[in-house]
């Protein structure tokens, strides 16, 4: 560790100080983390008052470039005079620091305004070890002193950086050390001690507290009584601090659930839940844990494993039949065991052994090409007929009651494959081994003037992994010098068998770049994307097709196809082949708000039809187009699908007509397709849909239907999926989901349904808004404006109860005619003025508690706090329909599957129990 940050040593004058425009620089690399702790130390160094005992009335300004680097061309300049105008620099240390060039460039450039001294740079340690953290230039430090001759010399010496520390397991502990070990930064430059700081910040700490609990008692006598006194008033005070506490994590939670950490939500409004010892009830915690849960549901779509990285997830794939996930971030790819969670390996360039200096570099996945399933088994569950719109201003019905349940022809990717620098190496997921999918031969080595670190270079096309072979011959005149002598060969390795590879020869000129140009091969033909240039300093793009005969592209002879593609008006082409097409995709229009596709006969480079359609192409790196073939799936024609950024079309490939398109509220982030004609849409707001294209008639025009298979809990960045298992991505964690079944409930008969839905009046309270006694009551309200129409109403205890069409349930209290406390319970809509008429409120075991339901959902309220301890049932997965008093259960209906079950009311001890059985069985 770094030597603790005491108080900052000046090398300079107060006068030179003060003329700083900044306090200090926050250096840091802007990888989310970092950012993250950079703006909160910003937010933290800039807001602080230094105590008035110092008698330094200090206002800090700090640079930190995103909030204060101006529009320039030259950024370099502006950082150097930031630097320049900054009496402190701060460095977040971070795992991939030491590989920032920028980073450390700004700390020597600072180093050398401070005669190469390290005494202004303050280190705040965020992750990792110092020895691997700190990069060199804050290791070593310049002194001058004097030799034996009396003259002054320079000399260098290893130093330990002045450091702050917030390393945790985890970003949120992090970012709450942050907020005492700031104090560590500030004390420097405060020029005083961090003790000094620390407890006067502890002290004004008490005070607040004391404040907030009701200000600080004086004591005036009597100490044996108030002692006694203030003993019971500091335990309920610890009591209520801790009930505070409590409700803060449940609320942290909403917001945990909300930003997509899922499991960590879960596990806070679990730990939000008290101890029996504890002697309280914290209901927003127990609703929080049962809706979480999912509870009062048969089953629920749940994490049950995540997987951690350093850095924002870009990718995520299951491979080796299921048994191991990996992941890609901006430090590298990570593999772990799917079922146990444990890392296998992570891959970097240093794991890799690559040398290179650009340290943006990194190491990428990629999985063999996904070829369609054969089919995606679902279940319907719903009764014939029944079915719901998504409600999401999707332009087709999307129906719920349907479950994936099998696939057949998922791809099992029993390995798959590292980049980086043109580089590839084959992994083999059991064990995290690697190794290079080929090494280079003796005869080619000494082609090349660098031939002990000489590698082959790859690239990929058409999902394929391909390299150049380069024929050289000695030269002559120089023996030991050799040329290239024209003769090359692409060579396509088969993903599957890396073994397997098919060598397609040509001969081409040493500045011909037609290599580069192959965009797709077969044994009959190969298409290339050339650019030209066009007078006027403007290029074209040329989609050419040449025929290949025994292994030989004939390029010298008459091109089989030759489009032409105007950059300007079109931009660059993206050639893609899929199933026995050839697509070409280009962006058009001022904002790229137009796409136009090219469809051609892959075997004969026959061109069949073009289209432009409304918005920009998404990018997605396994799958942007797909086809169906007409004999799989009953349609009039084969059919071309493309992939948008919200949209879907599906395209007739001989003429170029939209057959139809589909129209999403969120971004696509993942796509699948089977052969038999269904496209499963996995989208960013979470939901996953299945579309059906079959047997469509030309002409056809109605509107599609498709399904809603799948929501995950929040928000989502990627995807993935194998068999039962699904994969979801939230920024740096992904999050293995599963159908889980709730071991709570217990299926009944509908015939055993009926004693739940009693019309006895003796387990419901009645509705007595025309009473005598209560009706009054409300006409007055209804004066003041206070409530609106009443659907129900009951006095219950010394209180009189009023729920309305507003949805708020009203506490009056008769004698006053006032309204004493309210809560929402539920947000009112303008198509629930009907439903809302519908209330029944049950009577519960607990004399202060009712049940109170309004068409298919109920919610479970305490009249004494007036709080919310449960929602009970939605529009989709389980309907409420009924409670036992005698058991204290609630029935649970599926009208989809006309299926009944029952749940108990838990209890907070319950809930805890069946909480920490799911985080036990996430662990």
């Amino acid at each position: 560790m770094g030597k603790e940050i005491e108080a900052g040593e000046k090398t300079e004058n107060k006068t030179e100080q003060n003329n700083r425009r900044y306090k200090a620089f926050i250096s840091y690399r802007h990888q989310p983390f970092d950012r993250k702790v950079a703006v909160t130390l910003q937010k933290h160094l800039e807001t602080f008052h230094p105590p008035k005992q110092l008698e330094k009335k200090e206002k800090w300004r700090v640079f930190r470039d995103e909030t204060e680097l101006p529009t320039s061309a030259d950024l370099s300049q502006d950082i150097r005079e930031a630097l320049e105008n900054s009496e402190y620099l701060i460095v977040i240390c971070s795992s991939m620091l030491v590989q920032s060039k920028w980073c450390r460039e700004e700390i020597s450039y600072f180093k050398s305004l401070h005669n190469n001294s390290t005494q202004n740079i303050l280190a705040l340690l965020i992750e990792g070890n110092p020895g691997e953290v700190f990069p060199e230039e804050l290791c070593w430090s310049e002194e001058i002193r004097k030799n034996a001759e009396g003259e002054e010399i320079r000399e260098k010496i290893e130093v330990e950086p002045l450091a702050a520390n917030i390393t945790a397991d985890s970003e949120r502990k992090s970012l709450k050390k942050l907020k005492t070990e700031y104090l560590r930064i500030a004390a420097p430059l405060l020029d005083c001690h961090y003790d000094d700081l620390y407890q006067r910040e502890q002290k004004r700490k008490i005070h607040r507290s004391l404040a907030v609990m009701g200000g600080v008692t004086v004591v005036v006598g009597g100490i044996g009584i108030y002692s006694s006194i203030m003993a019971v008033r500091l335990n309920e005070q610890k009591r209520l601090l801790q009930e505070e506490n409590y409700n803060r994590m449940a609320v942290q939670s909403d917001y945990m659930w909300e930003d997509g950490k899922v499991t960590e939500a879960i596990e806070t409004a679990v730990d939000a839940l008290p101890d029996a010892e504890d002697n309280m009830s914290v209901f927003s915690a127990e609703k929080a844990t049962a809706e979480k849960l999912g509870l009062f549901q048969r089953e629920n779509f749940l994490p049950v494993q995540k997987y951690e990285t350093t850095s924002y997830i870009t990718r995520v794939a299951f491979v080796n039949s299921g048994k191991n996930v990996v992941a890609q971030d901006a430090t590298g790819v990570y593999l772990w065991e799917t079922k146990s969670g444990k890392l296998v390996k992570k891959y970097t360039v240093e794991e890799l052994g690559i040398k290179y200096d650009d340290d943006t570099y990194s190491v990428k996945f990629f999985v063999p090409k996904k070829e369609p399933l054969k089919v995606i088994k679902l279940e319907k569950v719903s009764a014939e007929g029944n079915g719901q719109s998504d409600g999401e201003l999707t332009s087709e019905m999307m129906l719920y009651g349907y479950k994936k349940t099998t696939s057949e022809g998922e791809a099992e990717n029993p390995c798959f494959y590292l980049t980086s620098v043109d580089q590839v190496w084959k992994v083999n997921p059991a064990d995290g081994s690697y190794e290079r999918i080929e090494e280079v031969s003796e005869e080619e080595k000494k082609w090349h003037y660098d031939s002990d670190t000489y590698t082959y270079s790859y690239r990929m096309f058409d999902g394929k992994i391909a390299r150049i072979y380069e024929e050289y011959e000695e030269a002559k005149e120089i023996p030991g010098i050799w040329n290239q002598n024209g003769n090359c060969s692409l060579i396509v390795f088969d993903e599957n068998n890396i073994e397997n590879k098919k060598e397609y020869k040509y001969t081409r000129e040493w500045d011909d770049l037609f290599d580069l140009d192959i965009q797709s091969i077969s044994d009959k033909i190969c298409y290339v994307n050339e650019t030209e240039y066009k007078e006027g300093g403007n290029f074209e793009n040329k989609i050419k097709a040449y025929s290949v005969k025994d292994g030989v592209i004939l390029k010298d002879e008459k091109p089989l196809l030759e489009e032409t593609v105007d950059q300007e008006k079109e931009g660059v082409p993206t050639v893609m082949h899929t199933g026995d097409y050839l697509i070409t995709e280009t962006n058009m229009g001022t904002q790229g708000e137009y796409t136009k596709y090219r469809i051609f006969d892959y075997n004969t480079a026959k061109k069949l039809s073009e289209v432009t359609v409304n918005g920009s192409a998404t990018y997605m790196e396994d799958l942007a187009v797909g086809t169906f073939k007409k004999e799989n799936t009953e349609n009039y024609t084969d059919i071309l699908f493309t992939v948008m950024t919200k949209e879907i079309y599906l395209i007739d490939v001989n003429t170029g007509d939209i057959i139809y398109e589909y129209t999403f509220p969120s971004s696509i982030i993942n796509i699948d397709y089977t052969e038999a004609g269904q496209i499963l849409v996995t989208l960013e707001n979470g939901k996953e849909y299945m579309l059906f294209v079959n047997g469509i008639e030309k002409g056809e025009k109605e509107k599609s239907v498709g399904a809603v298979i799948h929501e995950f809990a929040s928000e989502i960045d990627a995807s993935a999926w194998y068999n039962d298992d699904e994969l979801a991505v939230s920024g740096n964690v992904v999050y293995r989901y599963q159908n889980l079944k709730n071991e709570s409930c217990e299926i009944i008969e509908e015939e055993d349904s009926l004693i739940y839905q009693t019309k006895d009046k003796n387990v419901k309270y009645s509705d007595d808004t025309k009473s005598k006694k209560i009706k009054p009551v409300i006409e007055k309200l209804q004066e003041k404006n206070l409530v609106s129409s009443v659907f129900w109403s009951h006095k219950i205890g010394d209180y009189v109860y009023l729920f309305g069409r507003d949805g708020i349930l009203y506490k009056v209290n008769k004698n006053s005619d006032g309204i004493e406390e309210q809560i929402t319970i539920k947000e009112k809509k303008e198509d629930d003025a009907e439903k809302s008429e519908y209330v029944v409120v049950w009577k519960t075991q607990n004399p202060d508690e009712i049940l109170l339901q309004n068409q298919d959902q109920a919610w479970l309220i305490n009249l004494d706090k007036m709080e919310i301890r449960y929602e009970i049932g939605d529009n989709v997965k389980g309907q409420f329909a009924g409670y036992s008093q005698k058991e204290n259960k609630v029935l649970m209906k599926n009208w989809l599957e006309e299926k009944y079950w029952l749940c108990p009311l838990y209890t907070a001890e319950e809930l805890k129990e069946l909480g920490t059985k799911w985080k036990n069985q996430t662990d």
